[in-house]
């Protein structure tokens, strides 16, 4: 008897150790789980923030009533936005009340400006200490940085601020509010981002070359390839437009290149080699990308932009209008330089060669002052193409601002009804 009773004694602490043990493993799955939420929800409304504050400054950079229209807007429904965030993070509730009403009065006083009941310049003062606020607190909320990301510094700020000592909320109910994340929608990849690209190459006009030519051509635009292996393709009967596929080796270099059919213009190249630890100056860069272009024939262009990582540059080049000088951002070209010895790695011209078709427009003179708040200075200014709301091309003064305060920006500005079609931070 004392047998049996032993026996159940045992069976009964096993049946309560894997009880106890498969609850604690539900417990620590939840609060994986948890952590990962408050998280997510915690850099999001730290993101927004940070839109909530660029927004702001753009309400600093303009005077002009139309042009504050739209940044003015983007508060309100920003700060909207960010309330409705506030509002589903794990957090007491007195902080919570605070915070909702500072953003309440942020947005309330955008929508006041917008409707003339109060004085920009009001707006301007008060917004300058609004914005530093703002900074401040995505900084604090900004948990993937702090204290490395770790799941215990989150689960025992928030998932313990939900479950309080009475327990009145316990881990089923916390655990039937837990919703599954999945990734947001990817956006095109390179490859099919190529593809509708190429469907308005469809009417190049350019006499076909044939795939001796095209080898010829290869050896002159790339001489030091000029007695590597080729092998070369044509593009299949249902492509969108006809296009020579090259594959290179030599040595310890290779890669490929894309021509079209008509014209045999080059759309893009691709090498890949080991690399050396040196690095060539920004002026040596600038030289090199220069030959390149002119050695392909794209002679129209002017740098808007490079940077670097650790084996390479990549520079930007934009198409410049033979008629008044303007930059056309959508007739871009991108290079790729090695860092090493300033070598062609990559080329994509595809914008280049697509070309767009630009239409003449009036340019009526602007008084900058008028428009710009005067914390501004004008650092620089030129004409430039870029899209509308209506995505077609207009043509607009480009203007770089800059203030010791919230940093620089360049605006661009309609040329002919000074609308405000764009404007960024830069960094």
């Amino acid at each position: 008897m004392k047998k049996f009773t032993w026996i159940i004694i045992v069976s009964a602490a096993a049946i309560f150790l894997v009880y106890h043990f498969s609850v604690q493993s539900k417990n620590n799955r939840l609060e994986t789980a948890l952590a990962n939420q408050y998280s997510n929800q915690l850099t999001s409304a730290s993101e927004k923030l940070i839109k909530l504050s660029d927004s702001i400054d753009q309400t600093l950079l303009f005077q002009d009533k139309e042009a504050l229209d739209q940044p003015l807007e983007d508060v309100w429904r920003i700060s909207s936005d960010v309330r409705d965030s506030i509002s589903a993070l794990p957090i007491d509730h007195q902080t919570s009340t605070v915070w909702m009403n500072y953003l309440n009065r942020i947005g309330n006083g955008a929508s006041l400006v917008k409707e003339g009941k109060i004085p920009i310049e009001d707006w301007q003062k008060s917004m300058k200490d609004a914005r530093a606020n703002l900074i401040s607190l995505s900084d604090q909320w900004a948990f993937t940085n702090r204290d490395a990301g770790k799941k215990d510094y989150i689960v025992t700020t928030f998932v313990n601020n939900k479950v309080n000592k009475e327990n009145e909320k316990n881990w089923k109910t916390l655990g039937d509010s837990v919703k599954a994340y999945t990734e947001s929608d990817f956006p095109m990849t390179a490859s099919e981002t190529d593809k509708q690209k190429k469907k308005d190459l469809k009417h190049i006009e350019d006499s076909e070359v044939t795939i001796e030519q095209m080898k010829q051509k290869f050896a002159e635009l790339f001489p030091e390839l000029k007695d590597a292996t080729l092998h070369i393709t044509e593009s299949s009967k249902d492509a969108p437009y006809p296009f020579y596929h090259i594959q290179f080796h030599k040595g310890i270099r290779i890669g490929y290149a894309d021509f079209t059919k008509k014209g045999g213009h080059l759309l893009s190249y691709l090498m890949e080699r080991p690399f050396d630890k040196t690095t060539i100056s920004v002026e040596e860069m600038k030289k090199k990308t220069s030959t390149y272009l002119k050695s392909f024939d794209y002679t129209d262009t002017e740098m808007v932009d490079y940077r670097e990582n650790n084996i390479a540059w990549h520079a930007a080049f934009a198409r410049v209008d033979k008629e008044n000088d303007a930059l056309i951002y959508a007739d871009g070209i991108q290079l790729k330089i090695a860092k090493d010895n300033g070598e062609l790695l990559g080329l994509n011209a595809m914008e280049y060669i697509q070309k767009e078709n630009i239409g003449k427009q009036e340019i009526v003179p602007l008084d900058y002052k008028e428009l710009f708040s005067g914390d501004f200075s004008i650092e620089e200014e030129r004409l430039a193409y870029v899209e509308n709301k209506e995505l077609q091309q207009r043509l607009a003064f480009e203007v770089l601002t800059r203030n010791d305060s919230i940093g620089t920006y360049k605006t661009y500005i309609d040329a002919q009804t000074h609308e405000i079609l764009h404007t960024e931070k830069l960094p």
